[in-house]
């Protein structure tokens, strides 16, 4: 199959150049360049690399334009995108209030003016994660596999590779540590939320807005440090460690935005998206 060949040599294409690069940065300056790691100038380089590879196999391989991938600007584009946002900051302030209320996490608001600050610009920096991911796997991955699978095992496959590109340093941990194999079905119920959300509005824009929205509010809760698991951190239902990710009930939370999806699209996309 064209369609699965293409990904896998996606897949090794970006590793060799992740490869070949973290080994002249660490031959060079004799440290770990980080670039598999989702924090600091290594996942800012990682992100970049992604793009720039996703751009070159949809123009040279793919043979169609870059924004073809569901991210051609259309009037009210950044509309679409606010919606989703909204949604995706109150979906995780909202699951957070339930974690406290069933006392999994505490909140210790100690805000100061540096912390708030930084807090507010640091997580802006969500819109670029959440774009470049939903470029990738959404964009990329997705539609190219829906040229030739099934729906189904186009989300599935995406969804397996959006989980691992999480810990790309410890594969493994996904099937042989609990904290990481209940990370790995929150990751994989909210990439079906984010493929559906693509599928029926045929573009990136609202999957951006809420992938974003949902890490904007981690990033803000993080920085400010407003929330703590409290000891013993197990809970199952609610998440491991107060990661909602990690948690039985945010699966089925994750599952259940689907049918949300249609409050949120309106005219504005349906007519987008048979433009």
């Amino acid at each position: 199959m064209k369609a699965a060949l293409k990904i896998v040599a996606f897949i090794l294409v970006f590793s060799g150049v992740i490869a070949l690069l973290h080994f002249v940065i660490t031959a060079l300056f004799q440290n770990d360049s980080g670039l598999l790691l989702h924090h600091g100038v290594g996942q800012f380089t990682f992100y970049i690399l992604f793009v720039l590879n996703v751009f070159l196999f949809q123009t040279y391989v793919n043979r169609q334009s870059f924004l073809s991938l569901g991210i051609k600007p259309y009037q009210g584009w950044y509309v679409t995108v606010l919606k989703g946002w909204i949604v995706g900051v109150i979906a995780f302030v909202s699951y957070s209030i339930l974690m406290r209320v069933f006392n999994v996490v505490e909140f210790r608001y100690q805000p100061t003016f540096e912390r708030i600050v930084t807090a507010f610009f640091v997580g802006f920096s969500a819109f670029a994660i959440a774009s470049t991911e939903e470029i990738l796997f959404r964009g990329f991955f997705l539609q190219t596999m829906l040229k030739e699978m099934p729906k189904w095992l186009a989300v599935v496959l995406t969804g397996i590779i959006f989980v691992f590109f999480h810990d790309l340093t410890h594969i493994q941990n996904f099937w042989t540590e609990p904290r990481q194999m209940m990370l790995a079905g929150g990751l994989f119920s909210l990439n079906i939320l984010l493929c559906m959300a693509y599928l029926k509005s045929k573009t990136l824009f609202l999957p951006i807005g809420i992938h974003a929205g949902l890490v904007y509010a981690k990033i803000f809760f993080k920085k400010m440090k407003m929330m703590y698991a409290i000891e013993p951190a197990n809970s199952y239902l609610f998440g491991l460690e107060g990661d909602a990710r990690r948690g039985f009930l945010a699966w089925i939370f994750f599952l259940a935005g689907i049918l949300v999806l249609n409050f949120l699209i309106t005219n504005r996309e349906k007519q987008a998206a048979s433009s």
